[in-house]
Order: C-alpha cells, then structure tokens, then sequence
C-alpha cells in the first residue's frame, strides 16, 4: 500500500473539490499549493483504477517511474497519438511521452524551427527509459527520406532504437539509486527533411553527442553497485571459463567485485540484444568479437598487481603474471611491451626523452589510467560508429550550400538524456560535473518556463503581475567565472609546479570566493540528505588517497546540500592517455584496436593540438556547446519523479515527491503556467498560412493583426481563451488543442459556415466603428467649441487679469505703506519710552553713587578725627613718659654711689632692667617722629602684612591649583579621546557664544544710540522748521507753542 500523509486543516479548507481528483493537468486545479499537487499526483498514481505515471503541467510532462511495466506503450498507443497528429489535434486528457514527441514533430513542421525535449531528474527517476519512449515514437512514425530508402540497409527507425543498447552497455550501470542508471549525458538529434509550404517531414538520420563518462567507475565501485554492464554482459553470454577471452567467474575480477553485487539482471538476453543493435550497425562478428577482447582485457587489467623493489619502485607480481599474458593475448601485444608500460613511463626534458621506472606508490594509479583511457576510447569509438550509421547526406536533393540548414529545410528535434542530480557519501570530481549539468538545466528550465513567459508579456503588453523567479546565477558564476571561477582555478591548480596540492587549491578557492554564501568548507563528509551506503574506513581510505584528514568542500545546491571530497579532483583533472600507452598500443597486430584508440594511419594525418586539454575543459566546451544547441530550439520538458527509495512500485513516499517538486521549480512554474498564457502564435504566420486560400474580399484585405482575429472568430474560439499582443496571439492553459486544429487546417479554403461567421463578425465590427466614429465625430465638435470658449475666455480674461492685478498692486502698496507708516510710529514711541527708561536708571544710578560717595567720606572723616584723638592720646602719653623717666634719672644721679658689690649689682640690675624693658631705650634713643612719618610706618607695616597675608593666600591657591590640575590630569587620563574632544568643543563653543552675544550686544546698543541721537537731530529739525514757519507767518509772535524742553533739544544735537 501506498504510504500516505494528512494534511493540516487549514489545508484541508483549501482543498480542491473531490471532482477535480485525479485530473491529467495540474493547471486545471483551483488551488496550487503543494499539498493539493502532491494529492492529485498521487492520486493518479495510488488510487485510480489503474496506475497513471504521467501528469501534466501544461507542456510540462511530469513521468513517475512506476517500477513495473504497464500496457500502454504498445504500437496501439503509438498508432492512436499518431492518427490524431495527423489531424492536427493531440489526445486529450492522456498525458503521455508519446504525446510530448507528437506535439514537438508538429510544431517543427508547423512552425519551421528545432524542438528539443529535454528530460531531467535525480538518479533512478526514469529518464533512461523515458528518454527511449520519445525516440520510439520519433523513429516509428516519420516517413524515411529518399537518401534512405536507396540504401540497403536497416531502417532508420530501427537503428536508433537498436543504438539505445549499444550505449547502455558500455555507458550504463548499476548504482544504489538505480538498476540502469546513465554514467553519460547523451543529446540524440532526430534530423528532418521538411520541405517548404508543407506540414510533412521526412527523417533524414540522427546524431549522437556524449558528454563525460564516469571512467572512475572502470576501476572502482561503491558498494551494492556494478561495473558498467558489458562487463557482466560478457560473462553471463560468452560463459563464465572461457579461456579465449579470458574470462572467469565474476567474483575474481578486482574491477568488478568491489561493490558485492553479482546478481545477474537478465544480462544474457541483454548481451544477445547487444549483438543484434551491432549487427544492425554494420558492426560485424569479427569486429564484435575484438571489441570483446579489448573489453575483458580492460577487466583482466586489473588483476595485475606490484610489489616494493628495494629501492621503492615497482615490479610486477608472480602471481600477476598469468593475467599479463591473458592482456597482452587479448590486446594482440606482447606480455614484455605491456610489462614495460606498467612498470616504466617516460619523461621529456627539452626534447630529450627519459625512460624512468614507476614509484611503487604510483603503479596502481598509472595501471587504473591505462584501464580508464582505454575503455573511454571504445565507448566514444562506437559513438562515433553510430553517428556514422545514423547521418547519411542527402546528395539527391536540390539544396543551396551558401543557406542555412533551415532555409534548406532541415530541421531537427533533441532529446537530452543527461544524469540525475547525485549527492553520495563521498562526492568527487565526476558528482561535481554532474551536478554542475542539472544546475545549467535548472537554470534553463526557470529562464524559458518563467522568466521567458513574464519577459514576453510585458513586452507584448499583456496584463501580468510578475513573480519571484529562483535564481541560481550565484553558483553558474562560482563555476564558470572566468577569472575565477572554480573551472578556471583547477586548470591553473592542475598546470602548476606542484600537481596535487590540494591544500593550495582550496586555499586559492576560499580566498577567490570568501564572500560567496553558497560555499562552506568542510571536514567532514556526507553532507545534506546524502543516498546510497557509507563506505567503511577502508574504502573511505582508498577514495582519499589513504587515512589522511578529510578535506573538502559543500556546496549548497539547487536540490541539496552536497559536501566534495577535494582529494582527486586534480588528479582526475589532469587525466590523459599517457604517450607511452599510444607507443604500446602502435605496436599491437589489432587494427581495430589501434583505430580505437586513434593510433593507425588515418590519425597520424590528423592535427595535434597544440595543448592538451584538461577532463574539465573538455566537458565545460561541450556543455557550453549543449546549451547553444537547447538556445536555438523550443523546449519541452519532461520531470521524472522517483516515487520512493525501495525501488517498489507499491511505495509512494510523500516527502521524497515533494523535495524534488520544489527543487524542480515547478511550483513556480505551474502558477505561471496557470495565470498565463502558454501557447501563442504570431499574426505574420496565420496571415501567410491562410491569405492565399482565402478568397472572401472582406478577409483578403485586412493586416495581419484584423486577419488573424477573423480567423478566431471564423473557429468559433471564445474571446475569454485568448489575449492579443502587440505581435503575437497569447491562448490560457488547456487550449492549445484549439491553436493545433486551426493550423491543421491551414492550406485548406475556409467553409462557407465560416466565411458567414467571418462575414457576421465584420459587419458588426464596422457597425460599430461606425456608431464608434460618430460618437468621436461628436466628442470632436464638443472639444472644438471648448477650445473656442478657451480662446475668447483667454482672450477677454486677460484684460480683466491685469485689471485685477493693477488694483490688486496698488491694494498692496498702500497696505504696506501703512504698515510702514505703523511700524514707523511704533518705533518712534519705544525709543522715547526706552529713552525716559534710560535717563530714569541713568539718574537713580547717580544718585545711589552720590549717597555712596558721601557716605564713604562721611565715615572717612569720622575715621581721621578718631585717629587724630588717638594720636593726640598717645603723644601726650609718650610726653609723659618721658617726663618721668627723665625725673627718674635726675634723681639717681642725686644719690650717693654704693660699694662696688653694689654698684656691680646696681649696674647689673640696670642692665636686666634695660634688657628687660627695651622699647623705652630705642625710642629714647631714635629721634623724634612727625606724625606722617609714623603714619607711612603704620602703612608700610599693614601693607606688609597684608603682603604677606597674600603670598601666605597666593601659596594656598598654588597648592590647591596644582591639586586640582592633578586631579583633571588624571581624569583627562582616564577619559577617552572622544571626552575631551567633546569637553574642548564645548568649551570653545561656549566661549565662541560668549563672545558673540558679547558682540552682538555691544552692536545693538551701538544701534540703539545711533538712532537716538537720529530721532534727537529730527525732533530738533521739526521744532526749527515749525518756528520758522510761524517767524514767517507772524513775525511779532515769539510765543513758543512746543511743549517740548528746548534745552533738552539742543541737549541732543550737541550730544557726542
């Protein structure tokens, strides 16, 4: 059963109708957000009475592999979208590959231009097996040209049918997302003859283009995966034993054991098909039975393995040794010249050559080379085989070399098959290339599914409303940018001096794109949801070289997250057939097996290139070569689904369909597709299918744009269906049918129903052009007598205008001459309050200072006459003082002396007593002082000690300036840059503001006198002109009739 999920339930509110379940085109649902898609899907898938695999999205076909065949691919199915081809209609409601080749050979002939079918999706979706149903129907339906039919061969339809095994062989594999999985992109061109003003096309040949094997695959595989089939194909038809092609059972052959997995898939009959597509290629028994020799000899290779000389270099095994003659016999070589190429290599210097012997360490790889190179020559030698079968020149026909293929008629259809999207455990050079494919593609789909659809309405100008586009241009410039972009740096990586330095790469990568979002790197592998089995250590080991640290890169792609093992992306780089390899196999007696390998006469003749390229050059020029190819072709999609993991047709696991519908964009698609117009067609090629068919003259001459609606109208199509560009008719989803039955019919007169219809629509049209132009007619005449009315109203009005204006002028000069007058008065008014202001302050202020004056000399006064009543005391005092003293001294000297002891002791009592009183004897001794000498002494002492009452001040202030300064020092310190800048700037701005209200101040009061001392001189002026006056008019009167002070006047003409 099915494994199915429920929905949330604001979901389920928006759940399409139960009719609507299971309908063939998504387009057709209401609401087309991913839950209701997946359950449409999987109800076609799960639930209807039989299994339907294929849904449609427009012109997008989305295949479900279905894991089982079904019956509906028979040559019924084919004959039935054949016949409706045919009739210029497509089945309904039956999506189907086969309906997709149908519709791309219509269109071709229809429209003369290539169609390409582009078929995309991961590993084990199916592409493969759809890609072989598109070319069936290509190949069973065309009619064969006449170049054809004159040779004697099989039929073209028949070779490319019988090509599809042929490549699957040698280019297909068993891996662990699928039993036949595509290790080659591959693009088939179907060619076609189509002649001119015909819908028919006769198929002149096919080509075949490849694009990058999985050589790596030759010598290595993953667990529970295969070799590449041809390998077990040769066992299981030619027999397990078989001496003459040295083959064994499977499980002894290094090349195609590894990956455990020996059960045979039907390989028996696939290798009789194998034989017979080769025969229908005119690739005989004999060449097929080099072909398996050369072949086991590739497998046999790797059997041979080395041992350690004493010096380090390599030598043959002894138990080798059988196998390297079962080689050298299948090769056609001798045993000694394919054991000199595996153990010795050559080395030019200048243009001397030095024949070197093989490190140890080196002789697997050189051996893995020789298996690689070898096999890729056979795959792309039977390309080439094919491509020679299937492209015939048409000698016959009349076609001018100097025209392109299209103007001669020739057209084509490709079928791309290319590989899934991979993300492995371990990821290499080869995921890398693949992955970069699916990005181009990606790509491609989003430009011409949606923004080609969104880029062409606007530029037909039908109505739209743009979406968001996905977009993964960041990643296509990380790869091919050409300076330094990922391709560009591993070529230089890989040419300089050191071969394999990976660590200088991912370097040189990380520091070209640092700033790129989708580029991580990594340490350690299996990045996103990676598939398959992990490997042990020891394969893990074999892919890195060794136990070294894993060192990669993870990229987030367009599908997942992948993480690249960086290890051997500069070895596989750098791969190339070594030239002692070509030297060997000149010397081997297999003619074909040196034409495959490019080394017989014919190639001799062939010119070298000049520089060999690198594996990625090569596979960027032929993707680059790929994508102008698809630019030159209308497209058409087919999205392959994997339904599940188990490989089982009865699983249906929801969330692996959902991740790759969104890593599809076809969500996106799907509402552009839904909301637009798919199909459209241009009036220039209606107009030139149909306009000499038609005789009706009402039709015959109209332009292209008239012509084409007519014809519309003449196939009944609904108005709603339909949006008319500027070039271009544009049709809405699901009426491409109607486009297909109109140019079915091209060529064909029109019916008289028709001509009728026509005629009905062209009558009413001019009907209505008629009453149209009257109504304009009229429109006209209102438009001319309201430009009349303009006129004369300009005319009239102007006149009015500068009436207004002039009284409005002088409206406004008065206003503003009163305003003066006002403004004036007002003035006048302050400066006489400001000046009785002024003089009021002016005269307090004196006063204050007068009372202050008199006060201080008041107390001035008082003070001198205390200090003269002082002075007077302490002269009169001072006399008195003396008087007694000298009384005193008399009367000593009166008394007789005593004896000498006492004398002594007198004299030293009188000199303790000077001593001791010391004063008296200095004033007696100095001479006496005026009293303003003893002043300016008193002075002098007060100003002394004042002076030193300052310095003593002046110490303190020092100390406690310093302190402060330290203080401020260390806060400065402490403070950042920005602080004391901000602390400066304020300051300085303070002080700038400072100075300039200072300023400004200082030049209002200078404007404030000036105009005093203006209003002053006029006052006075006024009063001389009125006395004047009235002197003239009386001069008896000396009466003076101002009320003004005249000595106030004058006060102010003298005013300074």
């Amino acid at each position: 059963m099915a494994e199915t999920k429920s929905n949330n339930n604001d979901e389920e509110q928006l759940r399409n109708p139960p009719e609507l379940d299971g309908v063939p085109d998504l387009s057709q649902l209401i609401y087309l957000d991913m839950p209701n898609v997946l359950h449409n899907v999987e109800y076609r898938y799960c639930k209807m009475p039989s299994k339907k695999c294929y849904t449609s999205i427009s012109s997008i076909l989305l295949a479900i592999n279905p894991y089982e065949s079904l019956p509906i691919y028979g040559q019924d199915v084919i004959n039935e979208f054949h016949a409706a081809a045919k009739k210029g209609r497509q089945v309904v409601g039956r999506p189907h590959p086969y309906g997709v080749s149908a519709r791309a050979y219509m269109r071709m002939v229809q429209r003369k231009c290539n169609q390409s079918v582009i078929v995309c999706g991961e590993s084990g979706a199916g592409k493969t097996e759809t890609t072989k149903l598109l070319m069936r129907y290509l190949a069973m339906t065309a009619p064969i040209s006449s170049a054809r039919e004159s040779i004697n061969q099989s039929s073209i339809e028949e070779q490319i049918i019988a090509a599809s095994p042929i490549l699957e062989a040698y280019g297909n594999a068993k891996t662990v997302m699928n039993n036949n999985s595509s290790r080659f992109g591959k693009f088939t061109k179907l060619l076609y003859h189509v002649p001119e003003n015909t819908q028919n096309g006769s198929i002149l040949g096919s080509s075949l283009e490849t694009y990058l094997l999985e050589k790596s695959r030759v010598v290595f595989q993953a667990l529970n995966e295969r070799n590449y089939h041809v390998f077990y194909f040769l066992h299981e038809g030619l027999g397990q034993n078989n001496k003459e092609y040295g083959l064994q059972t499977i499980e002894d052959f290094n090349y195609v054991n590894q990956g455990k997995c020996f059960t045979p898939f039907k390989d028996k009959e696939r290798f009789q098909e194998l034989q017979d597509s080769m025969k229908m290629f005119r690739i005989e028994e004999d060449v097929q039975d080099v072909l398996w020799k050369l072949t086991s000899g590739v497998m046999n290779l790797g059997n041979i393995n080395f041992i350690r000389t004493g010096d380090g270099f390599t030598d043959l095994d002894k138990k080798s040794m059988k196998y390297l003659e079962i080689v050298a016999n299948l090769w056609g070589l001798k045993a000694s010249e394919l054991e000199k190429r595996l153990t010795t290599q050559s080395l030019k210097v200048n243009r001397n050559e030095i024949v070197q012997k093989v490190q140890f360490d080196n002789a697997v790889s050189n051996r893995d080379s020789i298996a690689k190179g070898i096999y890729e020559n056979i795959f792309l030698w039977l390309c080439k085989r094919i491509n020679a079968e299937l492209l015939v020149d048409n000698a016959d026909d009349d076609m001018d070399e100097s025209k392109s293929d299209e103007e001669n008629g020739k057209y084509f259809i490709g079928i791309l098959d290319v590989f899934g999207f991979e993300n492995f455990y371990f990821n290499s050079l080869e995921q890398f290339c693949i992955n970069y494919t699916n990005e181009k593609l990606q790509q491609y789909f989003n430009f011409h599914i949606i923004a080609s659809e969104q880029e062409e309405y606007l530029k037909e100008s039908v109505f739209w409303k743009p979406l968001t586009i996905p977009d993964n241009e960041e990643y296509i410039q990380l790869v091919e940018n050409s300076k330094i972009g990922f391709f560009t740096l591993l070529d230089s990586a890989c040419n300089g001096p050191s071969k394999n330095d990976t660590t200088a790469f991912m370097q040189t990568l990380f520091k070209k794109h640092k700033d790129n979002k989708i580029l991580t790197q990594k340490t350690k592998a299996g990045g996103g949801n990676w598939r398959g089995v992990r490997p042990k250590s020891s394969g893990g080991s074999r892919r890195r070289g060794g136990g070294a640290k894993f060192e990669g890169f993870m990229i987030n792609h367009f599908a997942d997250d992948v993480t690249y093992d960086i290890s051997k992306f500069l070895i596989k780089n750098s791969e190339a057939v070594h030239g002692d390899t070509s030297k060997m196999i000149k010397k081997s007696s297999q003619p074909i097996f040196k034409e495959i390998n490019g080394v017989d006469g014919a190639s001799k003749k062939r010119k070298k290139s000049k520089k060999k390229k690198s594996v990625t050059a090569v596979f960027y020029s032929g993707i680059k070569r790929l994508m102008k190819s698809l630019n030159q072709t209308e497209p058409y999609f087919v999205r392959c689904i994997n339904p599940n993991k188990q490989k089982s047709s009865k699983v249906w696991t929801e969330k692996i369909v959902e991740h790759q519908l969104r890593c599809g964009g076809l969500l996106e698609a799907l509402r552009v597709l839904k909301l637009g117009y798919p199909t459209r067609v241009p009036y220039k090629l209606l107009y030139e299918k149909y306009h000499s068919t038609v005789t009706n003259p009402l039709i015959k001459n109209m332009n292209p744009e008239a012509f084409s609606t007519a014809l519309l109208i003449a196939f009944d199509v609904n108005e709603e269906d339909y949006e008319l560009g500027l070039t271009k008719i544009f049709f809405k989803p699901s009426k491409a049918a109607v486009l297909d039955t109109i140019m079915s019919q091209a060529g064909k007169p029109l019916t008289a129903e028709q001509n009728e219809k026509i005629t009905k629509y062209i009558v009413g049209k001019r009907c209505r052009q008629l009453i149209g132009t009257l109504k304009a007619g009229m429109m006209m005449i209102k438009m001319v007598r309201m430009k009349r009315a303009a006129r004369q109203w300009q005319q009239k009005g102007r006149v009015a205008a500068i009436l207004g204006g002039t009284v409005m002028k002088h409206l406004f000069m008065a206003r503003k001459q009163i305003k003066q007058r006002k403004e004036k008065e007002g003035a006048i008014m302050m400066q006489t309050y400001f000046r009785s202001m002024y003089e009021r302050r002016h005269y307090i202020t004196k006063i204050d200072k007068v009372k202050k004056s008199t006060k201080m000399v008041q107390i001035a006064y008082q003070s001198m006459k205390q200090r003269q009543g002082l002075q007077t005391f302490l002269d009169a005092q001072v006399e008195k003082t003396r008087a007694d003293e000298a009384a005193k001294a008399a009367a000593a000297a009166a008394k007789p002396k005593p004896e000498p002891v006492a004398t002594a002791t007198a004299t030293a009592t009188a000199t303790k007593s000077i001593a001791g009183e010391p004063k008296p004897e200095v004033k007696e001794a100095e001479p006496e002082l005026t009293r303003e000498e003893r002043l300016e002494i008193a002075r002098k002492e007060a100003q002394a000690e004042a002076d030193r009452q300052r310095e003593e001040k002046e110490k303190e202030d020092e100390r406690l300036r310093k302190q402060i300064e330290q203080i401020k020092d260390q806060q400065e310190r402490n403070s950042s840059d920005a602080g004391r800048l901000s602390i400066k700037t304020t300051e300085i701005s303070k002080e700038d503001q400072k100075r300039e209200r200072a300023k400004k101040a200082a030049q209002n009061k200078r404007d404030r006198e000036r105009a005093d001392k203006d209003a002053r001189r006029k006052l006075a002026a006024q009063k001389r002109k009125r006395r004047n006056q009235r002197y003239r008019q009386n001069p008896g009167d000396l009466t003076d009739y101002d009320t003004s002070d005249d000595d106030d006047d004058d006060e102010y003409e003298t005013d300074p």
